[in-house]
């Protein structure tokens, strides 16, 4: 079985190998025209749930991306042999090559951003008649309450989407994990910008004293990747 860290281009230039993959394995560079693929070998799946794996894989994606524009592939995309992985970047070339070119000199910020206020919490729990005479009543008022909190939470994140995607290439957005979390982001952003882009994230953090703005980054563009390699498609697919 073979490990798929990453697809870049500039085959004629051998990528950087010298430091080990998962588990230790060496690292292989597969050349196919203008592409090359940076794999590791394997008898037994590494195990996916360790975290020094997913740093492992994260390493050795950074360091080719520092060099040359990389398409990163998901943490435990691999493939049953090297004739899968040569066949499919000699078919898809000129797609892979086009997505190489929309995240040149680019890279991927993250942007998390709490609000100290949390959800709208029930009233204390009341006696018996008083709760049987006003239930319908704190019913309404806590959906009303919940809707107003998710309004606000909603507002809040575009307000602080607005400035960082006006700096990006491309943004994406995604809901939040938890009720207080109004910004869960990613902005793919020219390598020139990123300066620019972190100082606009710490004026956010100022202004907005009850929120948390956390950025972080750069890393590989993950977020704006639509290829990938597993075995259950048998090579390189959206």
């Amino acid at each position: 079985m073979i490990w798929v860290y990453a697809i870049a281009d500039r085959a004629e230039i051998p990528p950087p190998l010298s430091a080990p993959g998962l588990g230790g394995a060496p690292l292989e560079g597969v050349c196919e025209r203008r592409l090359v693929a940076v794999i590791s070998r394997h008898d037994d799946l590494p195990e996916l749930h360790a975290v020094d794996a997913l740093w492992a894989h994260e390493h050795v994606v950074e360091r080719l991306m520092a060099e040359r524009a990389v398409l990163p592939m998901r943490f435990g995309s691999r493939l049953a042999g090297e004739a899968v992985l040569r066949h499919a970047l000699a078919s898809r070339q000129d797609d892979l090559l086009a997505a190489l070119d929309g995240v040149r000199g680019r890279v991927e910020l993250a942007v998390r951003a709490m609000c100290a206020a949390g959800p709208p919490r029930r009233e204390a729990r009341r006696s018996a008649a008083s709760a049987a005479a006003a239930a319908q009543h704190s019913g309404r008022e806590y959906l009303r309450a919940k809707l107003e909190v998710r309004d606000r939470a909603d507002a809040a994140g575009a307000a602080l989407h607005e400035p960082l995607a006006a700096l990006a290439v491309a943004g994406s957005r995604r809901p939040g994990r938890v009720p207080c979390e109004v910004l869960r982001a990613s902005y793919l952003v020219e390598r020139p910008m990123v300066a620019e882009f972190r100082a606009v994230a710490q004026r956010l953090q100022r202004e907005y004293r009850d929120t948390t703005v956390l950025c972080t980054g750069p890393w590989p563009p993950y977020s704006f990747v639509e290829v990938g390699v597993s075995s259950q498609h048998g090579g390189v697919g959206r």
